[in-house]
């Protein structure tokens, strides 16, 4: 396994995949992290050119597609991997901690849990009048217990990134045991680790000092990481490694970032400990979205939902937040072109951001988190580049 260290030289645009026009007023909202094909790509840029001939060759012994990725990962200034946060989680807060964002002042940390909704010995009387649909997991909720714990308290979300070295940690039921003054690494968690920069967009008219009314104003955003702060990820290339050191493109505007091989260590520490996670041998019933996936709700209409229809029989609970969507324009070029550039519109698809929770009764046959049709060839390609990754855990 080879890792890569990916620094941003400057800031970094990513827009999201809104239908956008730059007309008068027009604001284009950004997404970041990138989505992994977006940094593979520009990994994949500082590998040899293949000519025509290799690639007819390699066609015809069907190694089209032989290069795999993970990633991107935050790190942090002193090397720590940092992923998101469960969404199953929350936190007890002193009363005079404000309630408009999430703070590093937590005094406890818990888990969310499939509502009792059942009619059974453990139903849980809170929701003895209540009642929801039957063909979806029940809510995640917290338990009487913390229910009484926080009457004095404020309970909250906590803060959307989480060390990666007590994500494995969490995975194997040990939150519980978290107390601030007794954690060997500080903080648990942490901030966006990037501050946002808004670039607006002026073409005026010739000869005037006036805004062009069609596309003279439009705003974009852009985000600039913290000092200190980088992403890692792992490709692996069977014939060719990249350089120990280069600088790619990376997103829009030609902005750029420096790659450098990881040699000390040659992976993060805290790989080691979840690497073994992302396989489930059937007694671990909670799963952790490590990468953006995708879940078909309905198969012939192409519709995307928050889990695949095929674990609505094992699924007890599901946490998760607003999809990531992504697709648009493909402005792809592929050897020597001699008609004009033609634009492609590529489907815009609904991802599982990563962090979302899944609660089983029973593990599901289908351990990731993509859809499964062997005739598409997109689907290849996000296999090869580990979207839908997920990281299995106990429940209690």
């Amino acid at each position: 396994m080879t890792w890569y260290r990916i620094t941003p030289l400057d800031v970094l645009l990513f827009r999201d995949s809104r239908p956008f026009s730059p007309t008068d007023g027009s604001w284009a909202k950004g997404l970041f992290p990138p989505m992994p094909i977006t940094v593979f790509h520009g990994l994949r840029s500082l590998l040899t050119q293949r000519t025509q001939e290799d690639k007819r060759q390699r066609q015809k012994e069907e190694r089209l597609r032989d290069l795999t990725f993970l990633g991107p990962f935050l790190c942090g200034p002193d090397g720590a991997l940092w992923l998101p946060t469960p969404k199953d989680l929350v936190c007890l807060y002193p009363k005079d901690v404000g309630t408009k964002k999430a703070s590093d002042r937590w005094e406890s940390v818990h888990r969310l849990h499939p509502a009792k909704i059942c009619k059974s010995e453990e139903q849980d009387p809170a929701w003895k009048y209540l009642a929801f649909a039957k063909n979806y997991p029940a809510p995640m909720v917290i338990t009487k217990e913390i229910h009484d714990k926080a009457k004095n308290k404020r309970l909250g979300e906590p803060q959307p990134w989480i060390r990666a070295k007590y994500l494995a940690e969490y995975l194997d039921g040990k939150e519980l045991g978290w107390q601030q003054d007794t954690l060997e690494e500080k903080p648990l968690f942490h901030n966006d680790p990037w501050d946002l920069q808004v670039m607006p967009h002026i073409k005026m008219k010739t000869g005037e000092r006036q805004v062009e009314g069609s596309d003279g104003y439009f705003t974009e955003v852009a985000v600039r990481m913290r000092p200190g702060w980088h992403f890692v990820a792992r490709l692996e290339s069977p014939d060719e490694s990249l350089p120990e050191q280069g600088v790619i493109r990376l997103g829009g505007e030609g902005h750029r970032a420096l790659v450098e091989k990881m040699d000390n260590p040659d992976e993060p520490p805290e790989w080691k400990a979840l690497r073994p996670l992302a396989t489930n041998d059937g007694d671990r019933h909670r799963a952790y979205v490590l990468t953006p996936g995708l879940a078909l709700a309905d198969a012939a209409q192409r519709l995307y939902a928050s889990y695949p229809s095929e674990w609505g029989k094992d699924l007890a609970g599901c946490a998760t937040d607003r999809q990531l969507m992504w697709g648009g324009i493909s402005a792809i070029t592929r050897g020597e072109q001699t008609a004009p550039n033609e634009v492609a519109y590529i489907p815009q698809r609904a991802f599982i951001p990563p962090g979302t929770v899944y609660v089983f009764k029973s593990p599901p046959e289908c351990k990731t988190l993509l859809p499964e049709d062997e005739s598409r060839q997109w689907l290849k390609t996000f296999e090869m580049l580990n979207y839908g990754k997920l990281l299995w855990g106990v429940t209690e």
